[in-house]
């Protein structure tokens, strides 16, 4: 699902339901401008509704829910409410079905984080909408403008955390849970990487969005991001031998090669070239797809030493035949200075701890 209706959504998991008069007291210090009732939804019969960029028209949606999260879309005959939400967006934009439970699966930054995802039965979903209560008569309905001009989804991502931080104080509050970027913080996790981040002057990508680890085959690894998308921002793949490299430095390299995109510095496009880990260079690889769940095109590092990765890894996705030409035989090369792999070096990654369920290819 693509920035819509709404253009970001965090959620915060919960021991048991919590109602909106205690939300609304642990929110005082935002703008609670209205409250609405839902004809629908039985679980999550009201959504409180607070200013965010008012100038914009820009609210913050605050919804809580009596059940625990819907990892998957329901069926659109026994449960269209919930089908009609995950079609909506009404769980985040960019969340695709099963993030939960990948979420607990790579749950590298927070080793605790699956086993006490399962203590939830309730949860808050917060959602970023530009569009509440918009009617212009002047416009067809379907040309009314889903983001302001200066559209900043930094800034909508740092101001949903400060909402996530203060109903993680709540009593009951298990996690903050991200389903557009995967990720699973506990109250104290997200507080570090918070101030960390702060501390660095560097936006906090590890709260925001994750670093996966996946086993490919015998030989080869894949390690992706997810979530680059709130950031508008393609994800990030790579692929290599597993005994040739350190999970960890392959980490800093995405997380790294995110931030340089993030900064606004030159575009990385198809055969671009940047040293990575092993001081080889790496070469990227514009995909409609990615190797695993969820669907989005991504750049794809491919490592450029004497290994050749299978060909189900180096598949595009979709691409229309006009796309499928070969790199260009002169390389852009990327300025390595910018792209520094020790940057982010946070989360430990062990090669015989891979996720049970391999990704699809």
């Amino acid at each position: 699902m693509a920035k819509g209706l709404f253009t970001q959504g965090v959620c915060v998991l919960f021991r048991k339901p919590v109602n909106a008069a205690a939300l609304q007291e642990t929110l005082k210090d935002f703008h609670c401008v209205g409250q609405h009732e839902s004809m629908d939804e039985d679980d999550a019969p009201q959504t409180l509704v607070y200013d965010y960029l008012p100038h914009e028209n820009g609210h913050l949606l605050v919804t809580p829910a009596s059940t625990p999260w819907p990892d998957d879309m329901g069926d659109p005959d026994e449960s269209p409410e919930r089908f009609v939400a995950w079609s909506l967006g009404q769980y985040a934009p960019l969340a695709f079905p099963g993030c939960l439970e990948r979420a607990s699966e790579q749950s590298w930054g927070w080793d605790d984080g699956e086993d006490i995802v399962k203590q939830h039965t309730a949860h808050v979903r917060l959602l970023i909408s530009y569009v509440l209560g918009v009617e212009d008569p002047h416009e067809p309905e379907d040309e009314v403008p889903l983001l302001p001009e200066d559209y900043d989804p930094l800034q909508e991502l740092h101001f949903l955390s400060r909402a996530v931080s203060a109903l993680l104080e709540m009593p009951g509050a298990v996690c903050y849970f991200n389903p557009g970027g995967e990720v699973l913080r506990d109250d104290d996790g997200l507080r570090r990487g918070m101030n960390y981040a702060w501390s660095h002057e560097l936006p906090p990508l590890d709260m925001w969005t994750n670093v996966r680890l996946f086993r490919a085959t015998e030989i080869w690894s894949l390690m992706d991001t997810v979530g680059n998308g709130q950031l508008d921002l393609p994800d990030l793949e790579a692929v290599y031998t597993t005994d040739d490299f350190e999970p960890s430095d392959i980490e800093g390299f995405l997380r790294s090669a995110s931030l340089y995109m993030l900064q606004g510095n030159d575009t990385v496009e198809d055969g671009d070239t940047a040293e990575g880990p092993g001081n080889i260079n790496w070469m990227a690889m514009e995909c409609v797809d990615a190797l695993s769940d969820p669907p989005r095109p991504t750049i794809r590092w491919i490592p450029q030493n004497d290994s050749n990765p299978p060909a189900e890894l180096m598949e595009r996705g979709s691409l229309p035949e006009s796309d499928m030409d070969e790199f260009d035989d002169d390389e852009n090369e990327l300025n390595d200075d910018d792209i520094n792999n020790d940057q982010f070096a946070d989360q430990e990654f062990n090669d015989d701890e891979f996720p049970d369920d391999e990704f699809d290819i």
